[in-house]
């Protein structure tokens, strides 16, 4: 049977070939490379949890590391993958039932781990057995696409996964009161005072907050403002002309005038009529519809460009600083080796490294990440000035990872072959691995002593 993983993520639609464990009827999701790190890494408003399936009978027991399972709080900031042990077959009954349970909160959905277009980013997070589930809380203060992983332990029932995903929920909620008790409760007349940004406010009876409104304030977070007002009086309600709680209101930007909803309370509804007057989404942003405004334009289209196999071999400054050092948004991954086209073998064995660094390359591509990688020639003195720059060991074949814009630099560490290489670049994006900064300037060229020794080109 393959293998799953599954993450806590938005709002997407579920393959029907997946494993056979889900149908389209299901409230899970496929996951794959191609919508990974846009749905998961690059969105701030997600709690993703990923949860593998069935392995072998070999890896069933085996110690899971990550899930590409996903459920996804439709409204949250966080990210969550947690690991689980066992035959994914009986988790799939309790998972599409805690999806039922967090329908317009968390979805979830699945990645086959099989497929060899996946297996870059099961590889990245360490997938070895199934099921697991792994938890990626948002990190809304740090940089963007970065996020770090949580283990779940707990157990592999629905009522637990939903208990540990609701704790997950932020609480994007502003507080609403006529009399104000604290700083973090905003007064009703500044609220709706503010006609800067388009406000939402529910007038309810609880004292606490649902998850689905939490869900869809996270939703909405930076394109409306999402209140709440507590146990409101009689003469508030009818100051908005309200009858009775719990109801919703909406006052457009540049309004202090109360929009009533009509429909039934629940998500998909409230949803809608909440992004009938939300600011567009930013970059697309993490709600799941648009406002009308947006909606009634036309798709822009991103173009792709296709992937490019080739491996150049660096063979002076200009070439590096084209290839490498100018590519201030981009990674570099520098390999030496060494190929001796006298020796049938060395040169079968250089061609099995381009190989290995094509394949690299395309795991990088897959998953949307630009690397760009190249080699040098080990035995060219230049290229040995070069790696004593670094302060780089001499085994070949090497590796040296350059962050240009950041001035950062990585020598490789590990066994030299495609998953030696997927470990060190995956430590490296999550910060297991060490990067240093350097301060020189970057050069292909020999020292002042090897030049000194060439003979003067004169009479």
């Amino acid at each position: 049977m393959k293998s799953l993983t599954s993450i806590a993520l938005g709002a997407l639609l579920l393959s029907q070939t997946v494993l056979g464990l889900y149908s389209s009827k299901d409230r899970v999701v496929e996951m794959t490379t191609q919508n990974f790190q846009s749905e998961v890494m690059d969105s701030n408003s997600w709690l993703n949890s990923m949860l593998p399936g069935a392995a072998t009978a070999k890896s069933r027991f085996s110690t899971c590391k990550s899930y590409p399972y996903c459920s996804k709080l439709g409204s949250l900031i966080s990210r969550l993958n947690a690991i689980h042990v066992g035959n994914s077959s009986s988790l799939a009954p309790q998972y599409k039932a805690a999806a039922d349970n967090l329908h317009g909160i968390v979805k979830m959905g699945a990645i086959d781990c099989d497929n060899d277009k996946n297996k870059p980013i099961c590889g990245q997070y360490g997938i070895q057995g199934f099921p697991t589930i792994k938890v990626f809380p948002a990190n809304r203060s740090g940089k963007k696409g970065v996020k770090y992983p949580k283990d779940y332990q707990g157990e592999r029932s629905a009522k637990a996964i939903v208990d540990f995903l609701v704790k997950m929920l932020p609480n994007d909620i502003k507080l609403v009161s006529s009399n104000p008790s604290s700083e973090r409760v905003t007064n009703i007349d500044e609220f709706v005072a503010n006609e800067n940004e388009p406000r939402a406010l529910l007038f309810t009876k609880k004292l606490t907050s649902s998850n689905m409104y939490k869900g869809l304030a996270t939703d909405m977070k930076d394109r409306m403002i999402v209140a709440e007002m507590r146990t409101p009086s009689d003469e508030v309600l009818k100051k908005f002309n309200v009858e009775s709680a719990p109801a919703l209101v909406v006052f457009p930007k540049g309004s202090q005038e109360p929009i009533n909803f009509s429909g039934d309370l629940k998500r998909d509804p409230i949803s809608e009529f909440l992004n009938e007057y939300a600011e567009p989404a930013k970059n697309g942003g993490s709600g799941s519809g648009s406002s009308k405004k947006s909606s009634q334009s036309e798709p822009v289209a991103t173009p792709v460009a296709e992937f490019n196999p080739k491996i150049d071999q660096i063979v002076d400054q200009a070439q590096l600083t084209k290839e490498c050092l100018d590519k201030s948004q981009d990674t570099c991954v520098i390999a030496f080796l060494v190929v001796e086209p006298e020796f049938p073998e060395s040169v079968q064995a250089h061609e099995e490294n381009l190989e290995l660094l094509r394949k690299v390359k395309k795991a990088s591509y897959d998953v949307g990440k630009s690397l760009q990688v190249m080699w040098m020639d080990a035995l060219d003195k230049r290229v040995v000035n070069f790696m004593n720059q670094f302060q780089l060991s001499s085994d070949i074949p090497g590796l040296l990872l350059v962050k240009p814009g950041r001035k950062a630099y990585a020598p490789f560490m590990g066994q030299f072959d495609f998953e030696g290489i997927q470990e060190w670049l995956s430590g490296l994006s999550n910060g297991r691995t060490r990067a240093f900064v350097y301060s020189f300037d970057v050069q292909l060229a020999e020292s002042k002593s090897e030049s000194a020794k060439k003979p003067k080109d004169e009479l």
